[in-house]
């Protein structure tokens, strides 16, 4: 609401957003299909799908975070000013790894348990893609302010 709106003529997704969105959208796929192939040299299919089916799951969910501003990094922005979105990241998580320790619902989701661990490891890999958005503000914000200073 601070910023003035957008012209009629401007584009909603530019060529930036876009290009954005395609690295995200390729680090997701590119660390899930790493822990299928890494889980896969020492597990069984099942557990290598588990893996990767809830890394992709914890990315996708961290990422909505960093989606909530284009220029804006994720810590500069109160985790409960869109609370409705923590509560679905919440739950979601939850799920997810409730999915993993659930003997009915890892059959109806075709999963195999998971330590909590793990858990916590895919998680901390899920980050990536977090993490790479990230660093794309802060290097767009960085040239933003260079050609408004200069």
């Amino acid at each position: 609401m601070k910023r003035h709106p957008r012209r009629r003529s401007e584009r909603i997704t530019d060529r930036s957003f876009l290009r954005t969105m395609g690295l995200t959208g390729f680090l997701t796929a590119g660390v899930a299909f790493t822990v299928y192939l890494y889980v896969l040299k020492s597990g069984t299919p099942e557990k290598a799908r588990t893996c990767a089916f809830a890394v992709l799951v914890f990315a996708e969910l961290l990422r909505s975070f960093g989606g909530r501003s284009e220029t804006k990094p994720v810590w500069r922005i109160s985790f409960f000013t869109n609370i409705n979105l923590a509560i679905v990241v919440s739950v979601s998580f939850a799920l997810q790894v409730w999915s993993q320790h659930n003997a009915t619902l890892g059959r109806f989701l075709k999963s195999s348990f998971m330590p909590l661990t793990d858990c916590l490891w895919l998680l901390a890999v899920g980050t990536i893609p977090l993490v790479v958005l990230e660093l794309v503000k802060l290097v767009r914000n960085k040239r933003r302010h260079a050609a408004s200073a200069g």
